[in-house]
């Protein structure tokens, strides 16, 4: 037994199911984007938390035994945060100054923390 459908319904059927599939590609694709725009735009806002975090203690421009303990245990996430790359010199150089930072080294900070804040 053969069954027979004309052909316009056939065409109209696959018509249906290409527009379908294109459909959920196309939803598929918006979620995409939409997921990577909203991880790029928290990534951002970590970045500016980090910068605001490092900077804090330095507004007054100097840098007191409390604000380097700060700053030496940021270093490392400060490294791997991708934030502006004077920031990062700077907060090495600061690190590195041990228990005295020259003021030349805090100026450096205070000025990329500026630079990075505006």
């Amino acid at each position: 037994m053969t069954f027979s459908r004309p052909k316009s319904t056939l065409l109209a059927s696959g018509t249906i199911l290409l527009l379908a599939l294109t459909g959920c590609a196309g939803i598929g694709d918006t979620a995409s984007s939409a997921a990577s725009s909203a991880a790029s735009q928290l990534a951002e806002g970590a970045k500016k938390e980090m910068i605001k975090t490092i900077c804090s203690p330095i507004k007054d421009g100097t840098i007191n035994a409390g604000d380097l303990k700060i700053l030496n245990s940021m270093v490392d996430a400060v490294r791997e945060g991708g934030l502006p790359t004077e920031i990062v010199k700077a907060l090495d150089d600061v690190a590195a100054s041990g228990d005295k930072v020259p003021a030349d080294t805090q100026a450096r900070l205070v000025a990329a923390c500026d630079s990075a804040t505006q």
